[in-house]
């Protein structure tokens, strides 16, 4: 894929964080596929809404990140020296009754309760507008492009800042040597806080043809190429003639059989119109998916490291928030209407939700746990999620000139803030009231702000942090449909890997 072709379509991203809030053509530049304007226009318009939620919500995760430094947890690559001494929950203080360092624990389990499902949701969402102005082929190879260069690049480059946590201050020394700790983050793909993108990564190459065969743009009932399962030699007709062919062809929504677009809105308005089916039938049904995934031992059956991730990151759940996010992109109409009513309950009740997960995890204890965490976490994001973003639409109606450079700072802003907090802390940590909360806050927000504007402005380098190049830059070139990059930097990863292992 050219530049010039990714450009054409760099607006359509409603999510451009985990490398896909990408924005710098206005939407009137855009050439849709769809014949019909007014349609297209409806649907690809950029939504203020979308854009605050995405700059608030990334600096949600820096801030995230940043305050697992100083709650007594200690699975953090590094902590606040003697923090896990800290008493409580609840202790007698001359001055307090809750630790900071507990309340800022509730922070995170709020955090971490809804921060990765309203990415996935508003990726969904993104992925419903993106087909209005690309083909299944550069919709396929601009994935690739905004996901999994930055990933990749991530790997190879971004591992040396995080190696220095090895110098912070520590309740138990470490064992091994620097170098050998060194060693340990290129052995495998480290993709830290990329992680996001390969999931999403994975999403979009699943589901681009079940897209499609629902999107208005690329199948109608005059039109339609499409086969059943995707083949052109289906063994069924192109156009299902029964609900059975529909369902085994995978051509359904919450296992009601859909073929056209039509077909798809109406189902979808089936299951969550009206603000109760809305605020009630997806929160039930991740809670039940997330109660299955606390509750299946990943641990018996995969190596430590691969069975933390699987356990700490559900597939499933956060899959889920992606399909529903293109399936009300479908239907924002009615789903706009309806999310309005309950749109202060649904926040609150949500954001209560959300808070409480991490005191009911203290309370109780195996089997109970698990179903009650799943319950609560998957209502609780979903109502948190949808009156969230009823909430800003009201507010936020107009895109304004702040929305559109601080979302572009947004995609390289996630990926390296991570790396930051790390590398200045392993130092800070040593340095009394330099390593306090608040100077850190705020040291390390304009490290990480100044170096996301001027990777903003570095030209071709940009692409590698998922931006879109300059006309006429060099990457991603042409060669083999622009995949050149892409290619040079899998083998160096592979090189690192086998290095690392081999020393």
């Amino acid at each position: 894929m050219s530049s010039s072709q990714w450009e054409m379509g760099e607006n359509e991203d409603l999510v451009r964080i985990s490398m896909n809030n990408l924005p710098e053509v206005e939407v009137d530049e855009v050439k849709p596929l769809e014949k019909s304007p007014e349609k297209t226009k409806l649907s690809t318009d950029r939504r203020a809404d979308i854009d605050v939620i995405i700059i608030f919500l990334t600096y949600g995760i820096y801030l995230f990140h940043l305050c697992l430094i100083y709650i007594p947890s200690n699975w953090y690559n590094l902590s606040y020296p003697n923090i896990t001494l800290v008493t409580g929950p609840v202790s007698e203080d001359p001055f307090t009754i809750i630790s900071p360092g507990h309340l800022l624990g509730l922070f995170v389990g709020f955090m971490d309760a809804w921060n990765m499902p309203m990415f996935f949701y508003l990726s969904g969402q993104n992925a419903y507008s993106a087909l209005f102005r690309r083909s299944e082929t550069q919709f396929r190879d601009e994935r690739v492009h905004r996901l999994l260069v930055p990933t990749l690049f991530l790997s190879i480059v971004t591992q040396f800042p995080l190696t220095l946590s090895y110098f912070a201050p520590r309740e138990t020394p470490l064992e091994e040597s620097y170098s050998e700790h060194t060693r340990d983050f290129y052995r495998t793909v480290n993709v830290h806080q990329a992680w996001f993108l390969i999931y999403l990564f994975i999403y979009a190459q699943m589901f681009t043809y079940w897209f499609r065969a629902f999107h208005p743009a690329h199948n109608t009932a005059e039109t339609t190429t499409l086969s059943c399962c995707g083949s052109t030699a289906c063994c069924c007709t192109v156009k299902p003639f029964n609900c059975l062919t529909k369902f085994f062809c995978c051509l359904s929504f919450i296992f009601k059989p859909v073929f056209t677009p039509e077909e798809f809105v109406s189902t979808v308005r089936w299951f969550l119109g009206g603000p109760i089916r809305l605020a009630f039938i997806p929160g039930i049904l991740i809670g039940h998916v997330q109660a299955a995934h606390n509750l299946t031992p990943f641990y018996q059956f995969l190596p430590y490291d691969f069975a933390w991730f699987a356990q700490t990151f559900p597939f499933v759940p956060y899959m889920i928030f992606f399909v529903l996010g293109y399936a009300t992109g479908a239907a924002d109409k009615q789903i706009r209407q309806d999310s309005k009513l309950w749109s202060w309950t649904c926040f609150i009740v949500g954001a209560v939700l959300c808070t409480a997960i991490g005191p009911v995890a203290q309370i109780l204890s195996g089997v109970s746990r698990s179903i009650a965490q799943g319950f609560m976490t998957g209502i609780g994001q979903w109502l948190y999620l949808i009156g969230s973003i009823a909430l800003a639409r009201e507010k936020f109606t107009a895109p304004r000139d702040w929305h559109k450079k601080f979302r572009m700072m947004a995609m390289p802003f996630y990926l390296i803030h991570q790396q930051v907090i790390v590398s200045f802390a392993a130092g800070a940590l040593w340095v009394p009231y330099l390593r306090t909360l608040p100077v850190m806050l705020i040291i390390t927000s304009i490290i990480v702000i100044t170096l996301s504007f001027l990777i903003t402005k570095s030209g071709p380098l940009r692409y590698f942090f998922g931006l879109p190049p300059p006309k006429g830059s060099c990457l991603p070139g042409k060669q083999l449909r622009g995949f050149v990059p892409v290619i040079v930097l899998s083998g160096l990863v592979m090189f690192h890997i086998l290095l690392a292992n081999l020393l």
